[in-house]
């Protein structure tokens, strides 16, 4: 299959009102979450910090360090942070919100150099959104994510293997991420990575960022 454009992928959309259309019984609704993506972009800010770019070879430096840290707790969790790759790079940086849930509810934003990622997990499945507009939705069970506009698998995590999860995007294998481990203070951090082909689009680099960032965020929140 050719390779994507992310034109072809996307549902176009303006801003915090996705969230809404996207997810219309979603709890906390309507303008309290317009209010806590505001609060979370506000987080974000403040997290003064040189990201560096992204490319292949970037990519493969993603690690599971994560600096400059916070959390904060009442009625809800809300952290913030910055990962960095393995030569303590400034990656992506984090804010999260967590609601209330046994299913995990929360929401998402990081920011790259040149790009936002947006995230609205309910009942264990995830909306995913770069730059505002609607990719398609996520199941971290089974890691598959399936497109907003086609209505089918796009890209594909493969976890049955025992070292190693196989990223695969309309079929073709583009990376292999290690199983991760949350990061703990004082332990060596892990690279993310095993590998990344060397010739992904552009298109394709973003899905695997977004896949790449979730897992991470959520893998230490």
């Amino acid at each position: 299959m050719g390779v994507i454009t992310l034109s072809a992928l996307l549902v176009a959309g303006t801003g915090f009102y996705i969230f809404s259309r996207a997810f219309p019984n979603y709890k906390p609704g309507g303008k309290k979450l317009q209010s806590d993506l505001k609060l979370l972009l506000a987080e974000l800010d403040t997290l003064q910090v040189e990201l560096i770019p992204l490319n292949n070879k970037e990519l493969e430096g993603f690690s599971t360090r994560q600096t400059d840290t916070s959390v904060k707790k009442r009625f809800t969790k809300t952290s913030k942070g910055v990962y960095v790759s393995i030569f303590e790079e400034p990656v992506f940086k984090y804010a999260i919100r967590t609601y209330a849930s046994k299913k995990g509810d929360a929401v998402i934003l990081a920011k790259t150099q040149n790009r936002q990622f947006s995230y609205l997990e309910k009942a264990k499945v995830v909306q995913f959104v770069i730059d505002e507009q609607v990719l398609g939705s996520y199941d971290p069970a089974s890691g598959a994510l399936t497109g907003a506009r086609s209505k089918k698998v796009i890209a594909q995590l493969d976890r049955s293997r025992v070292e190693q999860d196989l990223l695969s995007i309309q079929g073709r294998e583009v990376a292999s991420m290690n199983k991760l481990k949350s990061s703990e203070k004082g332990k060596l951090s892990q690279r993310v990575f095993e590998y990344v082909i060397n010739n992904l689009s552009a298109e394709e680099q973003a899905i695997v960022k977004a896949i790449a960032i979730y897992e991470l965020v959520k893998l230490n929140n």
